[in-house]
């Protein structure tokens, strides 16, 4: 049954998302899809839409909230840099400020107030990890096709071998945001009825 509480916030929140990232999908697929930016976007959005709708259990949330605060963290930590963040919040527009900012902290509320998993399982902290998974072969693929990386710390021809320290990184945070959200989750799981 869907629960009405969860229903308009999340789909909002998907709408926002896709009206940033969808005219830049439109405009070029693979360039946009090459940003975690975009392609993590585009995921949250479809968990969004699919708990919403009661397609999917609130347990994939963890996939959402992970995504999006590695793109928070990461933009904030090796892209923006912390001193810089009050002057990216005043001039980097609205799509730069829901892309970036805001739907982490509305994920973690949803998963703190509204969310009520019915089959929370930790070991989703391990089966989200195929976003990663499958966000990087492409990136790196599609960065040599193109002879460009969308990120410094994803570029091989400037770091070589240190983009893997980077990349471990960046893993082993996403690996601990998927435990983390997913004991935040599991913590909600509703009660099985008796029969």
């Amino acid at each position: 049954m869907v629960d009405v509480r969860k229903v308009l916030p999340r789909l909002a929140v998907a709408v926002a998302v896709l009206w940033f990232v969808i005219p830049e999908l439109i405009s070029g697929p693979l360039d946009t899809l090459q940003y975690f930016t975009y392609t993590g976007s585009l995921v949250i959005a479809a968990v969004l839409v699919l708990t919403a709708t009661g397609r999917w259990d609130d347990r994939h949330l963890v996939l959402a909230l992970s995504a999006a605060w590695v793109i928070h963290l990461v933009y904030i930590f090796l892209l923006v840099g912390l001193p810089g963040v009050p002057n990216d919040l005043l001039t980097g527009g609205v799509d730069n400020i829901v892309l970036h900012y805001l739907t982490p902290y509305y994920l973690l509320f949803d998963a703190i107030v509204l969310a009520r998993a019915e089959n929370a399982d930790r070991l989703d902290a391990l089966r989200y990890l195929i976003l990663p998974a499958a966000y990087l072969p492409f990136v790196m693929l599609y960065g040599r096709s193109v002879g460009a990386y969308p990120y410094f710390f994803l570029d091989v021809g400037d770091l070589g071998v240190g983009v893997a320290g980077y990349v471990t990184g960046i893993l082993a945070m996403f690996a601990g945001l998927n435990w983390f959200f997913a004991m935040i989750i599991t913590k909600h799981k509703t009660p099985v009825r008796p029969s």
